[in-house]
C-alpha cells in the first residue's frame, strides 16, 4: 500500500456520564459532528489517535487495521521515523463535550507516570505524562490551578461552615498545601456536615460568585463529595471560541460545561481527588501538585498564514493547528506524522494518485511519507483542526 497520502480514520467515542445527551430538538454535539444519530447516551470524548485503549482504525487499509498496529509495522513512512524500532505516536486529538464537571483531577510527569504504570497498571495505563490543551469550539468554563491562599480565606471567611471546617490549619507559607490536604483528612461525618452547612449558606446568599455557584453544581451532582470543596481553591475560567488553556503537569484543574478540541501527550493516566464514581488516588494527587498560585494564561494562538493559526505549548509532543479552508491551497507535513479532523464544510484532498472528499466529521491520519497534500473547499468554506508533533524526530 501507498503511504504518501492520507487515510480515514474510524474513531472511538467515549461514553461517560458527565457527556452531552443532546436536548429537545438537539443532537449531542460529537454525535452532530460525525454525522450519527442520538442513542440516548452521553457524548464525551471523540479519540483520534493510537492510544492502546482505544485507537482508531483504518478502514482504507487492506483488513481496516487498527492506528497503533499499523504504525509499529510501517513506523518510517508514517512517522518519519528511521532505522528499527517501534514508534508511537506521541500525541493524543480529542473532541471533548461536557454539560456536567469533570472530576477534580491532576496529569503526572513521565517520572511519576512511570512508577504509576510500573505499580499499577491497571490504574495508570501507560507509563507517559499527559501535558495537555484545550481550545474553545464553544463557550467554555474550567476550574485551573490553585489561587492565592489569601483569595481562598477571603472566601472561607463569607461562609462559616467552611471557616470553621479550615480553621485548625496554620497560617503561614504551608497553609495552601495543609488546608487542601485537609479536604481529604477530615472525618467523613464532619466533612459530609461542613459541605451540607456550605450549601444551605451559599444557596441563600445572593451574587456569591462563580465558585459559590459552581461548588452548589457539584453538591447537588455529587452530594457529600469533598471533591467538591476544590473549587474554592482552583482558578475559574472562561474561555471563548478560539481561546485555550494549557495544563501542564502536576496541575489540578476540571473542565465544566462546553465544547472544546484537545490535544495531549498520548497518555490516559489521570489522578482524581473527587466528583467521581471512579478511584480517588488522593495520596498520589496531595503529593505530586505544585502548589503553584497564579492566573492561567489564555491563549489565542498565532497567526502563521492567511486563515492558519498554531497553538504551540511548551510540551515536545504536539501543536495543534487551525486553517479556514475557503480556497485552493497546498499545506506542507514538515516530514511529521500529522492528524486531521475537518470541523466544518467539506475539504478535498489531494496527494499523487489519491484524491478524497472530506465532510464533516472526517478524521484522516497524514504520513509523514507525504510531503505535501493539495486542498480546496467543496460548496463553501470549511475548517480543519491538524494535530502533529511539535519537535522532530518523533522517537518512541
Amino acid at each position: 500500500m501507498s503511504v504518501d497520502r492520507l487515510y480515514r480514520l474510524t474513531c472511538g467515542v467515549r461514553h461517560y456520564d458527565w457527556g452531552d445527551p443532546g436536548g429537545p430538538g438537539r443532537p449531542p454535539f460529537i454525535a452532530d459532528l460525525l454525522g450519527v444519530p442520538a442513542d440516548g447516551r452521553p457524548f464525551a470524548e471523540l479519540w483520534i489517535g493510537a492510544h492502546h485503549t482505544l485507537s482508531a482504525t483504518v478502514p482504507d487499509w487492506p483488513g481496516a487495521p487498527r492506528l497503533d498496529a499499523l504504525l509499529r509495522k510501517c513506523p518510517g513512512p508514517f512517522m518519519g521515523v528511521n532505522g528499527s524500532g517501534v514508534a508511537a505516536l506521541p500525541f493524543l486529538l480529542k473532541v471533548l463535550s461536557c454539560v456536567q464537571p469533570l472530576s477534580i483531577q491532576a496529569h503526572p510527569d513521565r517520572d511519576l507516570a512511570a512508577r504509576l504504570h510500573a505499580q499499577d497498571p491497571h490504574h495508570y495505563p501507560d507509563a507517559n505524562h499527559k501535558p495537555e490543551i484545550a481550545v474553545a469550539l464553544t463557550p467554555f468554563e474550567a476550574l485551573a490551578g490553585f489561587r492565592a491562599a489569601e483569595a481562598v480565606q477571603a472566601d472561607f471567611r463569607r461562609v462559616p461552615p467552611l471557616q470553621q471546617f479550615f480553621a485548625r490549619v496554620p497560617e503561614g507559607p504551608q497553609w495552601l498545601p495543609q488546608a487542601y490536604a485537609r479536604i481529604f483528612s477530615g472525618e467523613p461525618h464532619e466533612t459530609e456536615l461542613a459541605l451540607r452547612a456550605a450549601a444551605v449558606h451559599l444557596d441563600g446568599l445572593a451574587g456569591a460568585g462563580d465558585h459559590a455557584r459552581v461548588f452548589l453544581l457539584c453538591q447537588r451532582l455529587h452530594p457529600g463529595d469533598a471533591g467538591a470543596l476544590s473549587v474554592f481553591f482552583l482558578n475559574h475560567v472562561r474561555l471563548d471560541p478560539g481561546q485555550a488553556l494549557y495544563t501542564p503537569p502536576n496541575e489540578p484543574h476540571a473542565y465544566l460545561r462546553g465544547n472544546i478540541i484537545e490535544c495531549m501527550a498520548a497518555s490516559d493516566n489521570v489522578v482524581r481527588a473527587g466528583l467521581t464514581h471512579r478511584r480517588v488516588d488522593r495520596e498520589v494527587l496531595l503529593r505530586m501538585l505544585t502548589y503553584r498560585t497564579r492566573a492561567p494564561e489564555i491563549l489565542s494562538g498565532t497567526a502563521v498564514a492567511p486563515g492558519v493559526r498554531q497553538y504551540a505549548v511548551p510540551a515536545d509532543e504536539f501543536t495543534l493547528e487551525f486553517r479556514d479552508v475557503t480556497g485552493p491551497g497546498e499545506a506542507q507535513s514538515g516530514a511529521r506524522v500529522s492528524l486531521l479532523l475537518v470541523l466544518a464544510g467539506t475539504v478535498r484532498l489531494s496527494t499523487p494518485g489519491c484524491e478524497l472528499v472530506a465532510p464533516r466529521g472526517t478524521a484522516l491520519v497524514w504520513p509523514a511519507a507525504a510531503p505535501s497534500v493539495r486542498f480546496d473547499a467543496v460548496g463553501g468554506p470549511a475548517r480543519w483542526v491538524r494535530a502533529f508533533p511539535a519537535r522532530e524526530p518523533c522517537r518512541p
